[in-house]
């Protein structure tokens, strides 16, 4: 038995040494139990699955698995949201196989990230329902990836095929699953998630939120992500509960239809990023909210950063009259590099904000303050539960970061995944992480942030922070700016990043206008208003300000914003652009002259870069190792081209980079391309 499981008081779980037994033991002692509901339309139930029929339709996707693969293999799943896919994933399970989950590609979108995970994964087997797969043919039939993949059509597995299922021996460090991160496009990671991560994982999550069997899940979030996939799917599975799920796209469509399905439910958890409680304020009348009875849930949880406090006060007293009080809201912190959770609160209790000085936290020390005009607030995310390990390290030296300074999170535990798939450089560089003082293994999860009184904050991603004139900003603070200066900003749906510019780090404000300002709408009164918002607030100056279309911000599947694809975007002139603005500098009119480099001036600079884009020290850069091992990927190929183009004036091609080259190979090459343009 594992001591983290021994509070339980359940019988059942304590015996068990994977997340797999867990289910095959309550599938034998409550087979009857209905442990999945889906809502097709959003408020009424279209499917549903006791435990005995998930067993049965999974061991009969089992066995069509294991006549097309054996244990070990990547499993690619295509579903809509839906049963079918909750069955497929188990299938994976009971067989041995490891479930890809990914999302279905659409004509003309989609099919990029699809390809780099087919690719990553080495996936030779794709679950796929019949419409899926019938587009799949009709609109990718080129793709050399996916024309050579052995296909299983969910709808042609027949339940009476489970007799035919020949038992597999899994095993606690098997991988049940790659959770493939939802960043860069250009090189996907898979997370290789254990059995024994999925158990304590879940484990955590029950004692943190204090669910049990009487728990009913509600939930709209993407099942082939970590959010909705461990938090939902394999949770209620786990206690014995029951999730009602329904599709992502009907609450996106209009949002009062989750709360309405708590409603008739008396459902108890579920929730989202932040971006979940803001888009419920915005959507719903005060008609709507006064049919809502919201009583029954104990979690609203909130579970990625920016957390709020605005957006906490504006629910709570837009859904007052439907009994939605501070006490159901419950903030964590957590990513796929963990499994899912690594930080929350009890339940009972109420989330808790700091107000810090922005002076010092530009500076990495923490000041709590009661000026409110050099303030920001930052949200606590709960404390560390069983055996997990969280410390704060200063990511450049590895030395432990002292009380009231700010560092990067460093994790260590069972929660902790196996690595990337196949990335054994990066899966050393970032899972086993060891202190200055030989403490480790642990993950670097990039991100920074600290402790008070037990509680841990976080204040930012470490690769997003925006470094000018030696002063730290985080692009959360800066994007909550942007989107309260003016009425025509639409909330959730901007990105702050750095570029460099004539060797300086400058900022760009990438913001998406409301649908209704996207004509008829004074647009150089609404860039003038982000620039002085931005310099009254964070007293800084935009380099460029881009107003673009209604939805064509790039989110992750979760919801949260991508700064390094919107950066992408941005340098490669590929944005929904309705108006914009540069600042007018000498470099741009060519009258300051660009560095004359040498070959030692290119590799110096190089690894500068490095150091200071890709988080690593000095000591750990060796210019004759190739280039990929420092994480270069097509996203920090473009701006490390736009960057040294922008530095010695001449024009390095992207695929420079992406051919894994050296730093001295690199710096020779440089000078070579300088030499012909200065001919």
């Amino acid at each position: 038995m594992y001591d983290f499981l021994k509070g339980y008081n359940d019988p059942l779980v304590r015996q068990s040494a994977t997340y797999l037994e867990v289910i095959v033991r309550r599938t034998i002692e409550t087979p009857e139990h209905v442990v999945y509901r889906f809502l097709e339309d959003g408020i009424n139930e279209s499917e549903i699955f006791t435990y005995g029929g998930l067993a049965n339709q999974a061991k009969a996707v089992g066995h069509a698995l294991q006549q097309n693969g054996k244990k070990g293999e990547r499993a690619l799943l295509l579903f809509p949201a839906g049963l079918s896919y909750v069955a497929a994933l188990f299938g994976c399970f009971y067989s041995g196989l490891i479930a890809v989950p990914a999302y279905p590609p659409r004509k003309n979108r989609g099919v990029k990230r699809l390809l780099s995970i087919v690719a990553d994964a080495d996936a030779k087997i794709c679950l796929v329902t019949r419409q899926i797969f019938d587009d799949i043919e009709r609109n990718f039939q080129d793709e050399p990836l996916l024309r050579n993949m052995k296909w299983i059509i969910y709808e042609d597995v027949k339940p009476e095929e489970a007799a035919r299922f020949t038992p597999t021996e899994i095993y606690p460090e098997d991988i049940a699953l790659l959770q493939y991160t939802s960043g860069s496009t250009g090189h996907p990671k898979g997370v290789m998630i254990t059995q024994l991560n999925l158990l304590y994982n879940s484990e955590y999550i029950r004692q943190s939120f204090g669910l049990g069997k009487h728990t009913i899940g509600m939930h709209w979030l993407p099942v082939f992500h970590d959010m909705g996939l461990i938090g939902g799917i394999l949770q209620v599975a786990y206690i014995g509960a029951i999730n009602i799920g329904m599709p992502p796209a009907v609450f996106l469509k209009n949002p009062v239809s989750w709360l309405q399905a708590i409603t008739k439910y008396r459902a108890t958890t579920g929730g989202g990023p932040n971006f979940t409680y803001d888009f419920c304020v915005q959507k719903t009348t005060e008609e709507e909210v006064a049919k809502l009875d919201l009583s029954s849930m104990t979690v609203f949880y909130c579970g990625a950063e920016p957390i709020r406090q605005s957006t906490y006060q504006s629910f709570t007293t837009h859904f007052a009259k439907s009994n939605v009080s501070p006490k159901q809201l419950y903030s964590c912190y957590g990513m796929a590099e963990t499994t899912l959770i690594v930080t929350g609160n009890h339940p009972d209790e109420e989330p808790v904000f700091l107000n810090l000085d922005t002076e010092a936290l530009s500076n990495n020390k923490v000041i709590i303050s009661e000026n409110h005009k050099k303030s920001v607030k930052i949200a606590g995310c709960g404390h560390t539960w069983m055996e997990t390990v969280v410390k704060i390290v200063n990511p450049d030296t590895f030395i432990p970061s002292a009380l009231n300074e700010i560092g990067e999170v460093w994790v260590k535990g069972p929660t902790v995944a196996k690595g990337y798939w196949n990335k054994a450089e990066e899966t050393h560089r970032t899972f086993h992480a060891v202190t200055n003082e030989g403490e480790g293994p642990f993950l670097r999860t990039g991100d920074l942030g600290f402790f008070h009184e037990g509680e841990l904050y976080i204040t930012g991603r470490l690769k997003d922070l925006i470094i000018i004139r030696g002063a730290n900003h985080y692009p959360g603070d800066i994007e909550f700016t942007v989107q309260k200066a003016h009425s025509a900003l639409r909330e959730n749906s901007g990105a702050a990043f750095p570029i460099t510019h004539n060797n300086q780090e400058v900022l760009v404000i990438v913001q998406e206008l409301e649908r209704t300002a996207l004509r008829n709408t004074d647009h150089e009164a609404v860039i003038a208003a982000i620039r002085t918002a931005i310099a009254e607030e964070h007293e800084i100056e935009a380099h460029a300000v881009v107003l673009i279309k209604t939805g064509s911000v790039p989110l992750t599947s979760s919801g949260k914003i991508q700064r390094r694809q919107t950066r992408y975007e941005y340098l490669n002139n590929e944005l929904q652009v309705v108006a914009s603005w540069a600042k007018e500098t000498a470099v741009q009119t060519g009258m300051v002259e660009k560095e004359i480099p040498t070959e030692e001036i290119l590799k110096e600079w190089l690894i500068n870069w490095i150091i200071r884009n890709q988080q690593f020290r000095r000591q750990d850069v060796d210019p004759d190792k190739n280039i990929i091992h420092y994480g270069i990927d097509s996203l920090a190929a473009v701006t490390l081209e736009s960057e040294i183009s922008d530095r010695f004036g001449f024009k390095w091609h992207v695929s420079s980079f992406m051919l894994n080259p050296t730093i001295n190979g690199l710096a020779k090459e440089g000078m070579i391309l300088f030499e012909e343009e200065n001919r």
